[in-house]
């Protein structure tokens, strides 16, 4: 009987062992399955942050090409100033410093 004994002994510490490692196996399982959704969020935060700075490179750009823009009109309208008006400028200011 003593072997009996002995090997039910042995027989239920395996299955409490194996209950054990089971239930160790769900939660590594569980901590894995937080990780992953924990670094799914992380990904989804990059990739909004890469996007929203995307969109401010592409405003800056557009604003920086309608600066450019508004700068050349700027200067043709101040060059068209200069051409239809400098004879009439110089003939005053001659005029000016004559008497």
């Amino acid at each position: 009987m003593d072997i009996i004994s002995e090997i039910l002994e042995t027989d239920r510490l395996a299955e409490e062992k194996l209950e054990q490692a089971m239930q160790k196996r769900s939660e590594m399982l569980e901590e894995c399955e937080k990780k992953v959704e924990r670094i799914k969020e992380n990904a989804k935060s990059e990739v909004e942050l890469y996007r929203s700075f995307l969109i401010s490179e592409e405003e800056l750009e557009n604003c920086e090409n309608e600066l450019k823009k508004s700068e050349m009109e700027q200067l043709d309208a101040l060059v068209a100033a200069y051409e239809a008006c400098h004879e009439d400028w110089e003939n005053d200011i001659i005029a000016a410093i004559i008497g």
